[in-house]
């Protein structure tokens, strides 16, 4: 059987080659502007997924490569008060060696102790240095004054707060005794609440959220009632009176700071952020580990430039003498915590470099991905244009054609 081919069926082919011709050509010229491979999802699906997944890899690198350059700032001016604060130790030891000898008199001993008050203040400044805001030596407590002018006789347990979110509005109160030898903010988490019973089951805290010990405890706060946990560590307790209009709820949330005697009113906690994937990095200095005899600390730096004034004050030339060796340890202290800076700022420059070299890798990648080869689309755009011109010359000749042609 032979099939009759109209001119109606050929103008169709016609113009349904000539439009394909137009659409590849018109990519082809996309591509040529815009120097890429893949353009839109429909031109390589594939591809796309794998632009996206390299796309997503470098935000996150340059993330890191922020957070490694703002962990170096941070070291850097944490580094720099460190070293200013060491030298103001070698001053006071100067002083004390030059004080505590024979020849020194009650007046020249005034005198030092006066130059030991301003090395004092000086002192509390570069302890509660700031960056962009945040205290450098509070340790996580970064909203917080680190150092006090005076020093606390005894342990103190802060004002309990609830959290924003929390459902519970009646008050919650603490109190206790504080045993602990170091600054510590508790945190208690309701992980259960039966309204039936009025019973609630917590989980405790000690380094402010960081961990927490599962302890299975529960209290009973009945409406309109008050409650204490209990010791929840450390001699802390919490008092929870039930005088708002919502009761406890799971996931409310309650702290408490608590706080070891002495000038010292941040934790022994260091800021952490993630320098590559799963990787988190410690990138302060706590003024506890810097500045006081708690934590990794040995030395009280305040109390003995404080004991170092009075001794001056006094006339005490065997406090001055008993103070030189404190003096010397503070300084080591000091220096140990400069050295940290040190070691953390060498961690961060191999981490800078990796995060450099993992950029240009995704760069090589993502070109080699969707980048157009820019002499392979010229060739085959002067192939389509050849190919246009031939469609547009064929379909200029149906103008030519009679309704007799068209008919036939």
């Amino acid at each position: 059987m032979v099939m009759r081919v109209s001119e109606n069926m050929k103008y169709n082919a016609l113009m349904d080659n000539m439009f394909t011709v137009q659409d590849d050509y018109n990519k082809l010229m996309e591509k040529m502007s815009s120097l890429k491979e893949i353009n839109r999802p429909s031109d390589d699906p594939i591809g796309m997924s794998k632009v996206l997944n390299l796309r997503e890899s470098q935000a996150s690198v340059a993330q890191y490569s922020k957070n490694i350059e703002s962990c170096q700032s941070w070291l850097t001016i944490s580094e720099s008060k460190l070293s200013s604060a060491g030298d103001l130790l070698v001053s006071a030891r100067e002083i004390a060696i030059a004080q505590a000898t024979a020849t020194a008199s009650a007046e020249t001993r005034e005198t030092g102790a006066g130059i030991v008050e301003q090395l004092m203040e000086e002192m509390l400044s570069l302890a509660n240095a700031t960056y962009q805001g945040n205290y450098l030596f509070s340790g996580t407590t970064t909203g917080t004054t680190p150092f006090s002018s005076t020093a606390r006789d005894a342990a103190q347990i802060g004002a309990a707060s609830g959290s924003n979110g929390n459902t519970f509005d009646g008050a919650v109160t603490s109190g206790g005794t504080y045993t602990g030898l170091t600054n510590k903010t508790y945190v208690v988490k309701i992980t259960d609440w039966d309204d039936a019973t009025e019973t609630a089951t917590y989980s405790v805290s000690a380094d402010g959220g960081e961990n927490w010990t599962t302890t299975g405890a529960t209290f009973v706060l009945p409406a309109a009632g008050s409650v204490s946990t209990g010791d929840i560590g450390d001699g802390i307790e919490l008092t929870f009176d039930d005088t708002g209009s919502a009761a406890l709820a799971e996931n409310d949330v309650f702290s408490v700071h608590a706080y070891a005697a002495g000038y010292y009113n941040g934790d022994g906690g260091e800021l952490t952020v993630n320098i590559g994937e799963g990787t988190p990095f410690a990138y302060s200095i706590s003024g506890e580990a810097a500045f006081t005899d708690k934590g990794d600390g040995e030395v009280d730096v305040f109390g003995v430039l404080n004991s170092l004034k009075e001794a001056l004050e006094n006339n005490s030339q065997a406090g001055i003498s008993d103070l030189i060796d404190d003096l010397e340890a503070a300084s080591q202290q000091v220096s140990n915590s400069i050295s940290r800076c040190g070691t953390k700022g060498n961690r961060l420059e191999i981490a800078s470099g990796n995060m450099a070299e993992r950029e240009l890798d995704l760069a090589g990648l993502l070109s080699n991905t969707e980048d157009a080869d820019v002499t392979e689309i010229i060739t085959k755009l002067s192939m389509k244009q050849i190919a246009l011109q031939a469609s547009y010359s064929a379909a200029s000749r149906i103008g030519s054609m009679t309704l007799l042609d068209w008919l036939r």
